[in-house]
């Protein structure tokens, strides 16, 4: 194993108190606000705080048809549900992912949100992470709609300071020379190489637009950090990761990356009980992306994890699904 980067006690927390700075920053529109009472009155005070991220975070980047993404943050598992094979099933493979749709005046509104507990916060944001499922998306921009208390707030700034300088020092192993655009597309391209994502390729372009002055602040810090800890160096107008020096060589990155899809894998049975109508919601977002509209048949629904494989390659083979392989 590579030596490791020093510990955040090493460091300054220049990144820190960006985050900080930008964290409430955000579109306001009355459906945040539906979401927000409505996670309030079903969590209670169990709920710690309300983290507001994806394509919807910038008009630059929603379209028409997007849903707002959240991730609930709770003290603890075991009040969130009466049945204790259900808070107990959170404890695996967090976090859990659920559709919620609500009416209102004006209509129907709908998005998505992911439950995990402030511990496991913690854990699958930093170096302990399992995979990349939840630091890939901490990566990137988020904002905080709701925060029960400065701790807190503390601990979201944390978590994502802490995954922005991980999955950072992963991306190192997947670069030769760089510069910061290059390298700010290589640290958000990795929650697509970890996962199977129904998404185009320019994804992760329209993303770094949508917030491109956030990441060049924010991936500027962590490059600083990465070269006074002598983890890359300058060449010519960019920069060269210095060998034996980075977190992870390209061997254990791509170890990283193939258990990470695995267990993306393994979150789908969970996710058919958790999302309401998740196959319907499934192949709305195929349409939506490719404008391909797939008609499963009432019969194959229920046995739809067995049958479906057929439609998984043929969607594969005619690339509207894709399990991103980083370039060698």
């Amino acid at each position: 194993m590579a030596e490791a980067p020093k510990t955040k006690s090493a460091r300054s927390d220049s990144l820190e108190k960006f985050i900080s700075s930008k964290l409430g920053d955000y579109p306001r529109d009355a459906e945040i606000d539906l979401f927000r009472d409505w996670f309030a009155r079903r969590y209670g005070a169990n709920l710690a705080a309300v983290i507001f991220f994806g394509s919807c975070l910038s008009e630059k980047s929603k379209s028409a048809t997007s849903f707002k993404d959240f991730i609930l943050v709770v003290d603890q598992y075991r009040t969130t549900s009466k049945n204790p094979l259900q808070w107990l099933s959170h404890w695996i493979l967090p976090p859990d992912l659920f559709h919620l749709s609500l009416l209102s005046n004006a209509g129907r509104h709908e998005c998505k949100y992911y439950l995990i507990s402030r511990r496991q916060l913690s854990d699958a944001a930093g170096d302990k992470a399992k995979d990349l499922y939840l630091l890939g998306r901490l990566s990137k921009r988020i904002a905080v709609i709701y925060f029960r208390d400065d701790q807190s707030l503390r601990e979201i700034v944390s978590a994502q300071a802490g995954a922005m300088r991980r999955a950072a020092g992963i991306s190192l192993g997947l670069l030769d020379r760089f510069d910061k655009p290059g390298f700010i597309k290589a640290v958000m391209r990795l929650s697509y190489l970890a996962e199977t994502r129904l998404e185009d390729e320019t994804k992760v372009d329209s993303l770094y637009a949508a917030h491109a002055e956030f990441y060049d602040d924010a991936y500027g810090i962590v490059l600083n950090e990465f070269l006074s800890d002598k983890l890359i160096r300058r060449e010519g107008d960019g920069w060269k990761p210095v060998g034996g020096k980075i977190p992870l060589a390209r061997r254990e990155v791509d170890q990283l990356l193939i258990q990470s899809r695995r267990r993306a894998k393994a979150r789908w049975p969970k996710m058919i009980i958790t999302v309401d109508n998740w196959l319907e919601q499934l192949l709305a977002k195929l349409e939506r992306t490719y404008g391909v509209k797939l008609d499963i048949p009432k019969w194959e629904k229920p046995f739809i994890l067995i049958t479906g494989w057929r439609h998984y390659f043929r969607l594969k083979r005619e690339g509207k699904i894709h399990e991103h392989r980083a370039e060698k």
